[in-house]
C-alpha cells in the first residue's frame, strides 16, 4: 500500500510539472518579448511570518523569468503602448529618467544598456507590463504576474529553506575571486585611519566603488537557473510596496534574500521579474 501511495504521489508530481511546460511556439515568443523562463517545482514547507509565527506554505509549480526584466524588454512594452494609443497606461508605466543611474543618464534607452535590468518604474508599471505580456502571449493559456513574496523567496533559495544568499555559499566570490553578486563592496580600499580609528571612506575617491548595475544575465545562476536574485536591483513582489534581495548600492549584509526594501514610488534601486502560471 505504501509503495502504491508513493507511486501515485510521484505520478501526480510529474503530471503537475509537465502541465507547466510550454510548447515551442510559446517559448519562442517569450524569448522575443522578454527572455527565457525556467521551471520552478511546487513544494510544501514551513516558514515564519513577520510576527515570528510558524506557518505552512504550499506552492504550486510555476515558471520564472531567469533574469530581471531588462531595459530592452521594458522599452518594447512602452513603445507598444504608444503605438496602441494607450497614453494613460504609458504615463503610469514610463521610466522616471530623472532619477538616473548615477552618471549614466542614458542608461534606460541606450542600446548598450538594453541587457541591463530596468529600474525607476512604479509598481503599476510593473503590473501593466505583466498584463501586456499576458495579452501578447494570447492570454488563453499563460498568465504573467509578479511573484508573491513566498514564490520569490522560494525561487531565490532554490527550494532550500534556510539559504541566506541565492548562491548558497557564505562567500561572496568564487575560488578565482569572481563575484557572485553585484553589490556595494565596502572593503580595504575604503578603509582608512583617522584619529586612531578605522573609518569607512565613501566619498574621497570617485573611482572606488562607484555603484552601478550589471547585466541581467550576469554572474552565476542559482540552482534553479535564476540570475541575480541577490543584488543588482531589488525586486518587486506581488505585495505592493516591498522589494527583496538588495541592490547594487547595498552592502553585502543587505543583499540577503530576506533583505526588505520599502518603496512608495519609482526607485533606481528597484526592478522586477515575472512568473508564468498556466491558467486553469
Amino acid at each position: 500500500m505504501k509503495k502504491i501511495i508513493l507511486t501515485i504521489l510521484l505520478i501526480a508530481t510529474v503530471a503537475a510539472t509537465w502541465a507547466q511546460k510550454p510548447d515551442k511556439k510559446t517559448v519562442k515568443l517569450e524569448k522575443r518579448l522578454v527572455g527565457t523562463f525556467v521551471e520552478i517545482p511546487g513544494s510544501h514547507f514551513l516558514t515564519r511570518n513577520a510576527k515570528g509565527d510558524t506557518m505552512r506554505v504550499t506552492l504550486a509549480p510555476f515558471r520564472m523569468l531567469e533574469t530581471e526584466v531588462t531595459n530592452a524588454s521594458y522599452n518594447l512594452f512602452l513603445d507598444d503602448l504608444k503605438a496602441q494609443g494607450r497614453m494613460a497606461d504609458y504615463e503610469k508605466a514610463k521610466i522616471d529618467t530623472s532619477l538616473g543611474l548615477l552618471d549614466y543618464p542614458y542608461y534606460y534607452n541606450h542600446p548598450a544598456f538594453g541587457p541591463y535590468p530596468v529600474s525607476s518604474i512604479s509598481y503599476d508599471g510593473a503590473t501593466l507590463f505583466c498584463q501586456w505580456l499576458t495579452e501578447k502571449m494570447g492570454g488563453e493559456v499563460w498568465e504573467y504576474t509578479l511573484p508573491t513574496e513566498q514564490q520569490w523567496k522560494y525561487a531565490a533559495r532554490s527550494g532550500y529553506p534556510f539559504r541566506v544568499y541565492s548562491m548558497g555559499s557564505p562567500y561572496f566570490r568564487d575560488k578565482n575571486g569572481y563575484p557572485y553578486y553585484t553589490y556595494y563592496q565596502i572593503g580595504d580600499p575604503n578603509i582608512t585611519m583617522r584619529d586612531g580609528q578605522f573609518v569607512v571612506v565613501t566619498d574621497d575617491n570617485p573611482f572606488i566603488n562607484r555603484g552601478y548595475t550589471y547585466m541581467a544575465k550576469g554572474h552565476y545562476p542559482n540552482d534553479f537557473g535564476l540570475y541575480n536574485m541577490c543584488g543588482n536591483v531589488a525586486e518587486m513582489v506581488y505585495e505592493r510596496g516591498v522589494a527583496f534581495g538588495g541592490s547594487y548600492l547595498d552592502p553585502g549584509y543587505d543583499i540577503r534574500i530576506d533583505s526588505e526594501k520599502r518603496y512608495d514610488g519609482p526607485s533606481p534601486l528597484i526592478g522586477f521579474r515575472v512568473i508564468a502560471v498556466r491558467k486553469k
